[in-house]
């Protein structure tokens, strides 16, 4: 111990060691590609970020890509296509990078931490930083992390985490400031600033001025008073209420984000889950991280919400337990333990925007989720370590409880970082990802799907078939729609395996079981137009309507219509790139909308529909002069149109114009 305590003393070795870990343990990273888990639609199709000039800035000053609104996140993904193009490897450095940063971050919070709550003595810096890299390693290298980190969707994580980190540095240096258990204002600023910047990197972050406040209790001591109730109680107030501009804000991105959710239709409605369905959902969640944390064994990018949800079922009623017992047992034991109790506010502050309360998404859980919850047990892990070495010290252990909590932790921090290279490379490609998933979970069909479609995309025609073939067996014939969308797949997968015989008996076969799947359309009308056989444009022009549906895929759409034959006649073209232009829009990818707009008006250019829908993304964007140009050309086509009559009107006064005289629309016309 004494060749450690030497080592320690050393300021910079402590944080370079955790920087260097973390590095090392996170470096096959960049061997990983892109995965077909969001990845696809976020970078290969998606050319807005791609670079910070002034329309890349814009985009990600406004855009609410798959949901959510990110501008931080994006920022430093169009730093990303600028410095690698469009090479994943330069991806990943960045996510690595941040990550280590990130740990190097919390070991320095884990110091100041540590220092308010075992105190500061003669000595007992070596045990502070001791237990301070402890923390940071045992967060930073957990296998838990790999989500956040490998996947480059998920760069938001490891951004958040930087502000998250910043804001509590900054916070605890206004309060060593700051006289007379005041803030010191210049640090307060610095802290209110950082987590703005958080908020708008991920809003998952909007609880941390509750964890603030808990740190506030313990370990910084700053509701200590005397022993008075009533003064105690003013001096919390005091406390809640030096946090209202971090409420305010977090308040407002909660108000943001809810909106959005809702206008897109991805917030679980009362009807599918009940109060007492969200409550068990989100003990559910909270145990299983704490299990994860624990035993971060059989990790998993989808852990499947299998509905019904039943409250009273063993499985939720085991989890709503747990959490009530470790709660009381928490709060019972305050006064002996704060540090437990600080650590489960905490965490429980930090993961419950992404609980069942607000639930989104087909997941009941996600490793993602823990990137900042995760901190809070790992500073209780370091400090764990720390207080056995201070209690050596103070010669109230004995000198092996020092070596042993040291090499127990050394031995721990190694099992995490192999476990956690061995998660790694489970995100290497899209096949390994899928394949990994569906052992986890092989009840689940999310899994299925994206693995027969990595399997596809990787030109493994035969594993493909023989995957679609597999899963096909364990379908019921009373899951019609599921059965045809494998089959379609299954197809599709012929069909780029130049086997257009055996596509056309899959998509027949879909359409036979559910004839109202578009992508079986889609490919079969396909398939008949290149053989030059009558009917092709009747099936090719019935699917139409059919990919309006928003529950369909953006990346099928897309590969069904640039599969076409050359010789699709242009109304059809253009009647399926209408299609995809709306699917887009309902999804609120509007820049993307707007272009697949002009693309159909090209092919169909009296199209009223188009011309109007054009015209609504305008008005929604700002561009009311070219709002209104739109709406008039969709009259021109249409008079009398009662949409987009009333939205040139709208447009017209939001130009600060005097509105057009347009035939149908209540006024003579001009002409």
């Amino acid at each position: 111990m004494n060749v450690v305590t030497r080592l320690l003393e050393a300021r910079w070795l402590p944080a370079t060691v955790v920087a260097v870990v973390t590095l090392l343990t996170f470096l096959p990273s960049l061997a990983n590609g892109f995965v077909n888990w969001d990845d696809d639609e976020n970078f290969l199709w998606n050319p807005h970020y791609r670079g910070l000039g002034w329309a890349e800035l814009r985009w990600m000053a406004t855009a609410v890509q798959q949901g959510v609104y990110v501008p931080i996140a994006w920022l430093t993904l169009g730093l990303d296509h600028v410095l690698w193009g469009m090479n994943p490897a330069g991806y990943h450095l960045t996510s690595v990078v941040l990550h280590s940063t990130n740990a190097v971050l919390l070991y320095l919070v884990a110091r100041r931490l540590l220092a308010a709550g075992l105190g500061v003595a003669r000595g007992a810096e070596p045990s502070i930083r001791l237990g301070a890299a402890v923390a940071a390693l045992l967060f930073a290298v957990h296998p838990l992390r790999v989500e956040s980190v490998a996947w480059i969707t998920e760069r938001r994580d490891v951004v958040v985490g930087l502000f998250t980190l910043l804001t509590v540095l900054a916070y605890l240096r206004a309060v060593r400031r700051g006289e007379r258990g005041r803030l010191q204002a210049g640090w307060y600023g610095a802290a209110l600033g950082c987590f703005a910047l958080a908020l708008l990197s991920k809003a998952i972050v909007v609880a941390l001025p509750v964890a603030l406040l808990a740190l506030d209790v313990y370990p910084l001591g700053r509701a200590e008073t005397a022993a008075d109730p009533r003064a105690r109680r003013r001096r919390i107030l005091g406390l809640v209420v030096e946090k209202l501009p971090f409420l305010a804000l977090a308040a407002a991105v909660s108000a943001l984000t809810l909106a959005i959710l809702s206008s897109r239709g991805l917030l679980a409605s009362r009807d599918a889950l009940g109060i007492a369905q969200r409550l068990a959902l989100s003990a559910h969640a909270l145990v299983f991280y704490l299990e994860k944390t624990l035993v971060p064994w059989a990790l998993s990018p989808l852990y499947t919400l299998f509905h019904p949800i039943v409250p009273a079922s063993p499985r939720y009623l085991a989890a709503a337990v747990v959490v009530a017992l470790l709660t009381a047992v928490l709060v019972a034991a305050r006064r002996r333990w704060p540090a437990g109790l600080t650590a489960w506010v905490a965490s429980v502050a930090l993961v419950l925007p992404v609980l069942g309360i607000f639930h989104s998404g087909p997941q009941a859980a996600a490793d993602r989720y823990t990137y900042l919850a995760g901190m809070a047990w790992a500073l209780l892990g370091g400090a764990g370590v720390a207080w056995c070495c201070l209690a050596v010290q103070a010669g109230r252990a004995p000198a092996r409880l020092g070596r042993l909590a040291a090499g127990g932790a050394v031995a721990l921090i190694a099992g995490l970082v192999a476990l956690t290279v061995l998660q790694v490379r489970v995100w290497h490609d899209s096949v390994s990802l899928w394949t990994h998933a569906a052992a986890v979970e092989p009840e689940s069909d999310v899994p299925i799907f994206y693995l027969g479609w990595a399997l596809t995309d990787a030109r493994r025609f035969d594993e493909a078939r023989a995957h679609w073939s597999r899963a096909l067996a364990r379908v019921p014939d009373r899951r019609p729609e599921l059965r045809a969308e494998i089959l379609t797949q299954r197809g599709i997968g012929s069909q780029r395996a130049l086997d257009p015989a055996e596509a056309e008996r899959d998509f027949r076969a879909a359409l036979a079981v559910a004839p109202a799947h578009a992508a079986a359309a889609i490919r079969l009308g396909g398939i008949l137009l290149e053989r030059g056989e009558a009917g092709a444009d009747a099936i090719l022009a019935r699917a139409a309507p059919l990919m309006a549906d928003v529950k369909q895929k953006t990346w099928q759409l897309r590969r069904a219509i640039d599969e076409l034959p050359p010789e699709t006649p242009p109304a059809t073209r253009g009647r399926l790139t209408f299609a995809l232009a709306l699917h887009l829009q309902h999804r609120g990818a509007l820049a993307e909308a707007e272009q697949q707009y002009r693309v159909a008006l090209a092919f169909v250019p009296r199209s009223t529909e188009a011309w109007n829908n054009l015209g609504v993304i305008y008005a929604t964007t700002g561009r009311f002069e070219e709002a209104l140009d739109s709406f008039v050309a969709a009259l021109q086509v249409e008079p009398g149109h009662g949409d987009a009559c009333r939205n040139a009107a709208r447009a017209a006064e939001a130009a600060h114009r005097r509105p057009p005289e347009l035939d149908g629309c209540g006024r003579p016309a001009s002409r």
